[in-house]
């Protein structure tokens, strides 16, 4: 490989010869970096994480008030608060999980039909497993606000009528 690239650049003045792999490289560092669609494809990304913590943080939050006052019987039976924090981080959890397969069946598809389009969409296994951990780390962030809520929770809330 390395000989034909050598001979083709003896031969063929003022042109690159590149393998695959660095062509391939540098195409995608010029589209991502150097034009504004990689620009504006990392803005909608950036924007979509923000986007994503905010409506998980709203919904968490939300079900740890609709249980407040089951929270704050655990409370006044002497529940510890790390026991608290286990619960929401499990609900967390188990919404980042669920949120998550969810995603990838609708992302099978889309991925899948779009190999038949001008443009066809990549969803590498790294990339997936990527994905997955930052919706969990997504979800375990946005419990931080109701755990915070919940540890200056008065157990007494639940003996008031």
């Amino acid at each position: 490989m390395k000989q034909l690239q050598r001979s083709l650049e003896s031969r063929v003045r003022d042109v690159d010869v590149l393998p695959t792999t660095k062509f391939s490289s540098m195409t995608r560092i010029y589209w991502m970096f150097t034009t504004g669609a990689g620009v504006a494809v990392l803005i909608a990304a950036l924007l979509g994480l923000v986007v994503g913590v905010v409506v998980v943080a709203q919904t968490i939050y939300a079900t740890t008030m609709d249980h407040i006052r089951e929270y704050g019987t655990l409370k006044a039976m002497g529940a510890p608060n790390s026991y608290i924090y286990r619960v929401i981080m499990t609900q967390a959890g188990i919404s980042a999980v669920v949120g998550y397969v969810l995603a990838m069946f609708v992302s099978f598809f889309v991925v899948r039909a779009s190999q038949s389009g001008g443009a066809a969409i990549l969803l590498p296994l790294p990339m997936a497993i990527g994905i997955f951990f930052l919706t969990v780390l997504m979800c375990i962030g946005a419990a931080v606000i109701s755990i915070n809520k919940v540890t200056s929770l008065d157990p007494a809330l639940v003996f008031r009528g």
